[in-house]
């Protein structure tokens, strides 16, 4: 008679040995790329930090690392696999996807149903300055009010290409859109998170919006 226990425990145990050896060689490949600062199979390693996300982002916790370490390993791997394919894209056909988080409390922009929010280029913030950087090089601006709104930009604008700002996390979910849409990307990190007056690197977002091909 089989013991069909015995095969399962034998397929559990197959399985745990097969992630911990995964994991232990996307390890060894993100130490050696942060020493020698050169990708190493990054497709890989995005892919085991994608199968094993939530235990790794408890356990990156809980030795200490940064909260949101495994979304902004994760962001800079796409960033990196998607480079090549982003400087092929035409200006015209990349946008640019901004929080509304980055506004000032007093931000005189109203909020359009179907393009987010309209800034008014008041001078409160930055977000002004590169509203014209980027219509000077055609390329369209959208604020938006919150993640779910990201579908419908996508939908009215057709992009080709996205360049974004936000918080690791928003970036990781966001990504993972983009990936499903199979839309090139770039994912640029807010310097201070929140839910009002985010900071970010203006000019991090302008050598994105800019990037070439070779």
């Amino acid at each position: 008679m089989i013991n069909v226990f015995g095969i399962l425990g034998v397929i559990i145990t197959f399985i745990f040995l097969l992630i911990v050896l995964l994991l232990f060689i996307a390890i060894i490949l993100i130490s050696y790329s942060a020493k020698t600062k050169k990708v190493f199979f990054p497709r890989f390693v995005l892919f085991v930090l994608d199968l094993l996300y939530h235990p790794l982002k408890i356990l990156t916790e809980k030795v200490g690392l940064r909260k949101g370490y495994i979304d902004m390993i994760s962001n800079d791997l796409r960033n990196f696999i998607h480079y090549k394919e982003l400087s092929k894209i035409p200006f015209e056909d990349r946008i640019l996807l901004l929080p509304q988080c980055l506004r000032k409390i007093d931000c005189p922009a109203i909020l359009d149903s179907a393009k987010g929010f309209e800034c008014k280029k008041c001078g409160k913030c930055g977000i002004g300055d590169i509203v014209s950087f980027c219509e000077e090089r055609n390329i369209k601006v959208f604020i938006v009010p919150g993640g779910s709104f990201v579908k419908k930009v996508i939908k009215f604008a057709r992009p080709k290409a996205i360049i974004g700002v936000g918080c690791h996390v928003e970036l990781r979910e966001a990504s993972l859109v983009l990936d499903y849409l199979k839309i090139p990307g770039r994912g640029i990190n807010l310097e201070i998170d929140g839910c009002i007056e985010t900071k970010v690197n203006y000019e991090k977002i302008k050598k994105a919006l800019l990037i070439l091909e070779d």
